[in-house]
């Protein structure tokens, strides 16, 4: 590797680690820096340790709270197609700030996985127990046992 594609990756480096100021959620990232570390006791090549590292840096998509259609794609692992397929239904929330990138918020996203959940047998059961305790207008079914209607 060279000097300059060492300082470039350095560049990079540093260009995260003020992303990573700015996240919330910093234990996932420290997470992925001992994993780093280990790999750099394990493997101690640089080559290895960027390579590693451009991994990680394709990953931080999970912690930004706007993603664009690459990274949304990619985050509900879906293809690029699908997603807009997807805008261009109206089934997915988008913004268009500059009236031409497309962008999603990571809720929407993860409000639009939780659509249309199969629910367990036991889960199936407990919503059957509830509704025949009501009738149909949702209130209690408080029949007397034999007495008169």
């Amino acid at each position: 590797m060279t000097e300059a594609g060492f300082l470039e990756t350095l560049k990079r480096v540093e260009d995260v680690a003020v992303i990573l100021t700015r996240m919330e959620d910093i234990n996932v990232v420290l997470g992925k820096i001992t994993t780093i570390e280990a790999f750099i006791d394990r493997f101690g090549t640089l080559e290895a340790l960027i390579e590693r590292f451009e991994s990680v840096e394709n990953q931080l998509y999970y912690l930004k709270d706007m993603l664009n259609i690459d990274e949304a794609a990619k985050y509900l692992n879906i293809s690029k197609g699908h997603m807009y397929r997807l805008t261009s239904n109206r089934d997915i929330s988008y913004t268009k700030p500059n009236g031409k990138n497309i962008f999603f918020e990571r809720k929407e996203l993860d409000e639009w996985k939780r659509r249309n959940p199969v629910l367990s047998q036991r889960e199936l059961e407990r919503q059957a127990a509830i509704m025949t305790a009501h009738d149909h207008t949702g209130k209690p079914n408080h029949k007397k046992k034999g007495g008169k209607p």
